[in-house]
């Protein structure tokens, strides 16, 4: 309920001081998600992929949060690589930098160190 996939069948949840049922936007701006299975796409880079998902939280400026995050998750050195060219590790590190980009408050993590 949290990430907004299902909606509240009764009473709510409040998350950064956003509620659920009335502020899902405030609530996406602080929430991180990380699933069990890698949500990236093939032909974006390292950066390009923090850089969206940067976007998609509203961050306007994002270059010195991109450069941030990657050396967070250790791919300074792949920056300019696709996603589709990287190891299963490095895929997981990057899906657990999108979840930390841009200021995240929570983050829901599922099986963060799994080998997918």
């Amino acid at each position: 309920m949290f990430s907004g996939i299902f909606p509240p069948t009764e009473g709510t949840a409040v998350l950064n001081g956003y509620d659920i049922r009335t502020d899902m936007e405030g609530v996406r701006r602080s929430l991180g998600l990380c699933p069990q299975v890698n949500v990236l796409f093939p032909e974006l880079t390292v950066a390009e992929h923090l850089a969206f998902f940067c976007s998609l939280k509203g961050l306007p400026e994002h270059s010195s949060e991109v450069n941030r995050m990657l050396k967070a998750i250790d791919l300074e050195d792949k920056r300019d690589v696709r996603a589709s060219a990287l190891s299963g590790g490095m895929k997981r590190r990057l899906s657990v930098g999108i979840a930390f980009c841009a200021g995240s408050k929570v983050v829901l993590l599922d099986e963060p160190s799994s080998g997918r």
